[in-house]
């Protein structure tokens, strides 16, 4: 089962601000909350609808 939306929300926002801090990729970001695919899916597309700027390593 999916992860609630408002949590999915809150950690898009906490992957934000430690990209926007320097950290590294996004992708590596939203992996060290160690969420099910699912769950990492929904919050990589809620960081890309809020912050389009932030694209996926090739």
């Amino acid at each position: 089962m999916a992860m609630a939306m408002y949590k999915i929300r809150i950690i898009a926002n906490a992957c934000i601000t430690r990209y926007n801090g320097g950290e590294r990729e996004i992708a590596h970001i939203v992996g060290s909350y160690n969420m099910v695919k699912e769950d990492s899916d929904l919050v990589l597309a809620e960081i890309y609808a809020k912050r389009p700027d932030i694209t996926p390593a090739v």
